[in-house]
């Protein structure tokens, strides 16, 4: 008994272990180039679907297929339509690996455990490396499931276990309840619906138990989607409610199917199965495969319309609208100084988002849309400059040098302006150092306004103005400090005005820096 379950847990770990490898090595495999092509690839509504099949067949996670979708649509590498596909097609990659359950493959899965093993660790070149590891982590899959698989075999021969399943063939029910359960703690279907496939080709469970713990499965992974389309919003929720729904309606359906075959002798999907010829294992492995089909053919054929009907819902947010770039996109990447032209009215729209932050700091709003927009569109600009680099090395070097120093600058000037928000709303109101915090808002507005104008009028009259505004404000700032801390202020507002008049500092060193970039490096 104790090497029967010893057997198990360490499938369990070997198989959850492959798929931790599988998702990290995706995040740092699915770089700007890799997105980049995705996006290309998925114009093609056959060819984006395909994407989707590869990208759950590597991941084995729908879950986070769909948290890898939602981050490329925000990011504006793919559409609406290309970010259906793709969730769309996850969903049957994750399915195809359950076949191993219903196959003898162990030879195949060691060979590749000790290839990749090798590969891993004799390489250097990175690449290389990657695809060990992506290759150890698919082969560690399936072993775990191979081990589940052999070690369950004892468990029918147990009079514990089978006074346990006789309970449970009372109540499908049960079945259905434990499936939707166990899938939403793990966050992914394919362990607990490869466990009841293994039970299955094991001859512990019967055929309405396993095809009812299978459709819990699907309930909970698509409550498990759900959980992520409850933190996003505008389109972004558009793909994950069409990947829970897509998940869900089967089973909304198919549930009630099973109890009319059983309850009316009417042949459906329990007398499909038993008239292919196939086993217990391999029939219920196909009815994976086979789940949400219509919805899928229904997607593929109309993909706009699918989208126009999921827009309805959800609509796009302001915040959504602000986080896509305006100018930028990888069609342009093939001329580089267009490319150069564009990232630098990118940055310019960037530029102008910060003084968002003065306005919260002024209504004491939350920040937290304005500095997830601006962080994304920032970081879209820095791959987008990334690409460009890599397909145009020796052209347009100087130019590309002065945007992408100004983009780091960029950066850095938005984190300080985000900390300042954070700490100018630490301030209390009705003090002096309300009056400390709208001095230091209105003071630098001013500043900020000026430079603005001077980067939409791009003459030497307004940037020389410009330049003498943004001087150094460590002394005036160290004073305010000194100040405030001989008048006594409390812990807390101290700490408050020690992190705001840093920002300030800070912000206006930065602004200095841009203001000569822009002044002196070449633009449009």
């Amino acid at each position: 008994m104790f090497a029967t379950f010893s057997g198990m847990v360490g499938g369990i770990g070997l198989l959850f272990f492959g798929m931790w490898l599988l998702s990290e090595t995706t995040k740092t495999v699915a770089g700007p180039r890799i997105r980049i092509l995705v996006s290309r690839l998925t114009g093609n509504r056959f060819a984006g679907f395909g994407c989707g099949v590869l990208a759950g067949a590597v991941t084995q996670s729908t879950v986070a297929v769909t948290s890898i979708t939602v981050s490329m649509l925000r990011g504006d590498l793919i559409s609406a339509r290309q970010g259906f596909l793709l969730t769309m097609g996850a969903q049957l990659g994750v399915a195809f690996l359950i076949l191993v359950v219903a196959f003898d493959i162990r030879a195949l899965a060691l060979y590749v455990l000790g290839a990749a093993g090798v590969v891993i660790f004799r390489t250097r070149k990175v690449s290389y490396r990657e695809t060990g590891t992506l290759l150890f982590g698919v082969a560690s899959v399936v072993f775990g499931l191979i081990l589940i698989k052999e070690s369950a075999a004892p468990l029918a021969d147990q009079s514990w276990f089978q006074e346990a399943l006789e309970f449970s063939t009372r109540s499908l029910l049960l079945a259905l309840l434990i499936g939707a359960v166990l899938t939403f703690i793990v966050q992914a279907g394919l362990p607990v619906m490869a466990f009841g496939i293994v039970m299955a080709a094991a001859g512990l469970v019967e055929f309405e138990q396993i095809l009812m713990f299978v459709y819990g499965a699907y309930i909970g992974l698509g409550f498990s989607i759900m959980t992520i389309a409850l933190q996003v919003k505008g389109t972004a929720r558009q793909i994950a409610m069409f990947s829970a729904v897509q998940t869900l309606f089967p089973a909304v359906i198919l549930v009630p199917l099973l109890y009319v075959e059983l309850y009316f002798d009417i042949p459906l999907v329990k007398a499909g199965i038993h008239s292919s010829g196939l086993g217990l294992a391999s029939g219920i492995a196909l009815v994976v495969i086979l789940y949400g089909t219509p919805s899928r053919i229904v997607a593929l054929a109309a993909p706009d319309w699918t989208v126009k009907l999921f827009s309805r819902f959800w609509q796009a947010s302001e915040g959504e609208q602000m986080s896509r770039p305006m100018y930028i996109h990888d069609r342009t990447l093939d001329d580089a100084g267009t490319s150069l032209d564009l990232a630098y009215l990118e940055q310019k729209r960037v530029l102008g988002m910060l003084s968002g932050y003065l306005e919260i700091a002024r209504t004491r709003k939350d920040s937290g849309g304005i500095r997830q927009s601006t962080k994304e569109l920032n970081a879209r600009i820095g791959e987008f400059l990334a690409e460009l680099e890599l397909r145009h090395p020796n052209r347009s070097v100087e130019r590309r040098n002065s945007v992408l120093s100004r983009q780091k600058l960029v950066t850095w000037l938005e984190e300080q302006f985000s900390d300042l928000c954070e700490s100018l709303q630490e301030l209390p109101e009705d003090s002096p150092l309300g009056d400390l915090r709208i001095s230091l808002i209105e003071g630098l507005d001013g500043a900020f306004l000026v430079f603005l104008e001077a980067m939409e009028d791009s003459d030497e009259d307004t940037w020389s103005f410009a330049e003498q505004l943004m001087g150094d404000r460590r002394s005036l700032m160290r004073g305010i400090r000194t100040r405030y801390h001989e008048a006594g202020v409390e812990e807390g507002g101290g700490q408050g005005v020690v992190k705001a008049t840093n920002s300030v500092e800070n912000i206006f060193f930065l602004l200095a820096q841009l203001t000569r970039e822009f002044r002196s490096g070449p633009v449009l």
